[in-house]
C-alpha cells in the first residue's frame, strides 16, 4: 500500500514538473524579443514620424508581437558620433545615422557627398544602390552590421544670418558642416568650417557661435532655422548620405520566420520612400521659409561657376585618397558620375 502511495506521489510530482516546464517553454515562446532603435532626430522629424515609427509597428504586427521595437529619438540612446558604434557594440539593435558622423570609418560613403553631383534625394539614392551593387568594397565597409537601407537627404543649401551673394562674402564666416566632405566644401569657399551634429545648429546660430550652416531645406524646416537665420543662398552643394543599420547579432537571434519578415520590410523600397519624403519636404520648406520672411537668393550662372570651380580639385583629391587606402577611388568616382547622369531627373 505504502509503495502505491509513493508511486502516486512520484507520478504527481513528475506531472507538476512537466507542466511547469511546458509553461516555462510556452512563456519563452510568447515573450516578445525587445529591441532598441536609436537615432538623432526629434519625434516630429519626418524620418521618425513617417518612416521609422510606422515601420516598427508594421514589424510588430507582421511578427504577431514576437518582435517589439522601442525607439530612442533625439540622441537619447547614443550621441550622433556614437550611434553607428552603438549598433556594432550591441547598445542598440537598429540605428538611423549619417556615415559622416563617424569620419574615416566608412570612407567610400563620403564619395557621394562630394559637391555638385546630385539634384535631389531620389537622384542620389538611386545612384547609391547602383554603387552598392557594383562595388563589393562599398558593401564591405558595412560588414560589421546588417544594412537595412541607404539613402540621402535633399541637397544642402547655405543658410546665414547675413546675405551671401558671392563666394567672397563667405570669406572668414564660421559655417557649420556635418562631416569631412562638407568641411572641405566650406574651406574651398573661403569659410571657416565648424563640424557639429544637425541638432546643435539652432543654438549655435542663436548664440552667434556660427554665422551660418550648410544644410538641406528639409533639415532647416525640421530644426526651425528660419527663426535664427534670415538669408538662404541656393547652391545645391552636396547631399547628406544616411543609413539605417541593424546589429548582425540581433538579427541572428531572430527566428528564421521573423528574419524573413524583417528582410521583406527593409531595403531599397524604404530608401526610396524616405528619399521621396525628403524631396517633398524641401519644396514645403522653401514655402515656409519665404512666408517667415527668409530672403532666398539664387546665384547667377557666372557666380555659380566660380563656386563649382573652387571645389573641382576635391574630386581628384578624394579619388587619390581612396586609392591610397587600397580602395577603388577613381573607379568609384567615375561610376558615381556615370550613374548620376543616368538617374538625373529628366
Amino acid at each position: 500500500m505504502e509503495k502505491k502511495k509513493m508511486m502516486a506521489v512520484c507520478v504527481c510530482m513528475m506531472s507538476v514538473f512537466f507542466v511547469a516546464v511546458s509553461l516555462t517553454a510556452l512563456h519563452a515562446q510568447t515573450k516578445p524579443v525587445e529591441l532598441k532603435w536609436g537615432h538623432f532626430v526629434p519625434t516630429s522629424h519626418a524620418m521618425h514620424a513617417e518612416v521609422i515609427d510606422p515601420l516598427t509597428k508594421e514589424i510588430e504586427k507582421a511578427t504577431e508581437g514576437r518582435v517589439k521595437i522601442t525607439i530612442y529619438p533625439g540622441s537619447t540612446l547614443a550621441k550622433p558620433a556614437d550611434l553607428y558604434d552603438s549598433v556594432v557594440t550591441g547598445i542598440a539593435d537598429f540605428v538611423y545615422t549619417l556615415p559622416a558622423y563617424s569620419p574615416g570609418r566608412l570612407p567610400l560613403s563620403e564619395g557621394p557627398e562630394l559637391p555638385f553631383l546630385f539634384s535631389s534625394s531620389k537622384h542620389v539614392t538611386e545612384t547609391l544602390y547602383g554603387l552598392w551593387e557594383k562595388f563589393p568594397e562599398f558593401r564591405k565597409e558595412f560588414a560589421e552590421v546588417k544594412m537595412c537601407w541607404i539613402w540621402a537627404g535633399d541637397p544642402g543649401q547655405l543658410f546665414t544670418r547675413k546675405p551671401v551673394r558671392t563666394m567672397a562674402d563667405l570669406k572668414g564666416m564660421k559655417i557649420r558642416v556635418h562631416g569631412p566632405a562638407t568641411k572641405d566644401l566650406a574651406s574651398a569657399f573661403g569659410a571657416s568650417p565648424i563640424t557639429s551634429p544637425v541638432g546643435e545648429q539652432y543654438e549655435m546660430l542663436k548664440r552667434g557661435v556660427i554665422d551660418g550652416v550648410f544644410t538641406p531645406w528639409s533639415a532647416s524646416f525640421h530644426f526651425r532655422l528660419h527663426e535664427v537665420t534670415s538669408h538662404a543662398t541656393i547652391v545645391n552643394a552636396y547631399v547628406p548620405i544616411m543609413v539605417t543599420v541593424m546589429s548582425k547579432e540581433t538579427f541572428s537571434k531572430l527566428s528564421p520566420k521573423d528574419q524573413k519578415i524583417v528582410d521583406e520590410m527593409i531595403g531599397k523600397k524604404v530608401a526610396l520612400k524616405g528619399a521621396g519624403i525628403y524631396d517633398d519636404l524641401a519644396l514645403k520648406s522653401i514655402d515656409v521659409h519665404k512666408k517667415a520672411g527668409m530672403q532666398v537668393y539664387d546665384l547667377p550662372s557666372a557666380e555659380m561657376e566660380k563656386w563649382r570651380s573652387a571645389t573641382e580639385p576635391q574630386y581628384k583629391a578624394w579619388s587619390a585618397k581612396m586609392d591610397g587606402k587600397g580602395l577603388p577611388g577613381k573607379a568609384f568616382f567615375e561610376e558615381m558620375v556615370k550613374l548620376s547622369r543616368t538617374y538625373a531627373p529628366k
